[in-house]
């Protein structure tokens, strides 16, 4: 792909995904909340002498959050409660219950953000009233049969133990992308002229295998927004991207290789699919396809529709067009978003009927030598060639 071209092309894929991951200041206030809670857990474990640790798991932790959709719609953000009991020692209903009063007697407190707390089959969650998110706390205690950071979490129907690894799940996927990780920061540090790492968070760089997971979580969400019972798990995408992820390459080249390579990796042992966990081989995160073969099925048609649709991201000569693919793809407000990013007057001209092709390849300009239809950013119109 010619070099301007996909230069353009990776701006504008980059200003859609931007337009649903989570602001920057809705992400510091989730830290502290989140903060805040594990701060108050473990003085009270230690007022107690006893052992206890809070981390966040999940999207946060691997820096994949996407926007939810709806106006009304929470970010969740999970958070481990591991308290570092034998496992002998304690039912499941009784660690859980024990959460419970802890975080009652933390409401008591009057944390900021005003929280109340609601039940759930496996876990707590903290709905905050002046906040966009609320925040799932799952009991969990340590698990004497794994890895050291393994840990076993309450079942839905408080049978048996579930186990789990977050810590080494996330350890997995930072390292997959850690040469990418590693140049992204040195450039952000060359560009704030800064020469302390600490300069630069973490969670301030986004690798193009996390901006390829938030598109394809993004146009999950989507494609199933009436069909949420079918929606694949986000556990799911994140492992097959990051497994299919090789490093290097455009954004927009990566997202394409990702997408395709992905059921590669999924197996069929006996039958049976199997996407095994990548830190704990004998847990199977599509186990629930067994039991529900139209998960499978809604899996693979969403996973071909979605390469379908990042291949046209790319295909469409003009970024006129490109805008239009991104708003099917990925919704009209991230659309207008990657539209916005060649500033005023990509709009504009866009809006009057100025905007016209410059070259073969399809670059577009305000000052055309063909001109080009108007157009509403929805891919409605026809480019001419």
């Amino acid at each position: 792909m010619n070099g301007e071209r996909n230069r353009e092309l990776n701006q504008l894929i980059e200003a859609a995904i931007q337009s649903f991951d989570i602001p920057e200041d809705l992400y510091r206030l989730a830290v502290r909340r989140y903060e805040a809670a594990g701060r108050w857990l473990t003085a009270r474990a230690q007022m107690r002498g006893m052992a206890r640790e809070v981390y966040p798991q999940g999207s946060f932790r691997l820096g994949t959050v996407v926007r939810p959709l709806g106006a009304e719609a929470q970010y969740d953000i999970d958070m481990v409660d591991r308290r570092d009991v034998d496992k002998s020692s304690i039912s499941q209903a009784k660690l859980k219950a024990d959460v419970g009063e802890d975080l009652e007697a933390y409401l008591l407190t009057s944390p900021n953000g005003q929280p109340r707390l609601e039940e759930g089959k496996r876990c707590w969650t903290l709905l905050y009233r002046t906040d966009p998110f609320h925040m799932d706390v799952l009991p969990a205690i340590p698990d004497p049969d794994g890895r050291a950071n393994s840990i076993l979490l309450t079942d839905r129907d408080v049978r048996a133990w579930q186990h789990s690894n977050p810590i080494d799940y996330a350890g997995w996927f930072h390292r997959t992308m850690a040469e990418e990780f590693a140049q992204l920061r040195d450039l952000k540090l060359a560009e704030m002229a800064a020469g302390d790492v600490e300069d630069v968070p973490d969670w301030t760089i986004k690798t193009t295998l996390q901006r390829s997971v938030q598109a394809l979580k993004r146009h999950r969400d989507l494609q199933f927004l009436n069909r949420e019972a079918q929606k694949p798990a986000s556990i799911i995408i994140t492992t097959l991207a990051a497994q299919s992820y090789r490093g290097g390459g455009s954004l927009y080249d990566v997202l394409a290789d990702v997408t395709e390579r992905m059921p590669s990796f999924i197996e069929c042992r006996g039958g049976v699919w199997w996407v095994p966990n990548p830190v704990q081989p004998e847990e199977n995160f599509a186990d629930r396809w067994g039991e529900r073969p139209e998960l499978a099925n809604a899996f693979f048609e969403w996973l071909d529709r979605a390469r379908t649709d990042f291949i046209a991201i790319g295909s469409e000569r003009g970024l006129d067009k490109a805008v239009g693919a991104l708003s099917r793809g990925f919704g009209d407000d991230s659309g207008q978003a990657a539209a916005k990013s060649f500033g005023s007057g990509f709009t504009s001209a866009s809006q009057t009927g100025r905007l016209g092709v410059v070259s073969a390849i399809g670059a577009l300009s305000t000052t055309p030598r063909y001109r080009a239809p108007r157009h509403t950013f929805h891919g409605d119109d026809a480019f001419p060639e």
